[in-house]
C-alpha cells in the first residue's frame, strides 16, 4: 500500500495558469481610499466652481472698464491690481498704428521714473 506525501508539490492541472485567487469583497481600507477620493474630487470640484464664478465677475467688470475707458479715449493700456490683489492687465489698440503709439508712450513713462533726477547741485 503507498501513502500519499503531504508535503511534495501538488501537480498542475493543464490549462490552468497558476494558483487561483480568493474572491473577497473590497476591505475597509479600499472603502475609506473611495470615500476620502470622491472628498477630494468633490473639495476640487466645488473649489474650481468658484474660481471661474470669480473669473467670470472678473472679466465681466472688466469689459465694462474697457467700454467706459473707450468712450474717452482711442486707445489704451491699464494696468492695476483687484482688490483681492491679482494683476490685471488691458491693452486696447485697434491698429498697429495704435499698438505702435502706447509702446511709445509706455517706453517714455518708463524712462521718465526710472532716471535719476537731473537737477543735482554742482560742486
Amino acid at each position: 500500500m503507498t501513502q500519499e506525501n503531504d508535503k511534495s508539490p501538488k501537480k498542475r492541472q493543464p490549462g490552468s495558469t497558476g494558483p487561483r485567487k480568493k474572491k473577497t469583497s473590497k476591505s475597509k481600507t479600499n472603502r475609506k481610499d473611495d470615500e476620502y477620493k470622491k472628498k477630494i474630487h468633490n473639495a476640487i470640484k466645488v473649489n474650481l466652481d468658484e474660481y471661474l464664478k470669480q473669473r467670470n465677475i472678473n472679466q465681466k467688470q472688466i469689459t465694462s472698464i474697457n467700454a467706459i475707458i473707450e468712450e474717452h479715449l482711442s486707445c489704451f493700456i491699464l494696468v492695476g491690481y483687484t482688490d483681492d490683489g491679482e494683476p490685471v492687465t488691458l491693452v486696447n489698440a485697434a491698429t498697429q498704428k495704435d499698438s505702435d503709439s502706447l509702446g511709445t508712450i509706455l517706453h517714455k513713462v518708463i524712462k521718465k521714473y526710472s532716471d535719476p533726477p537731473n537737477n543735482l547741485p554742482l560742486l
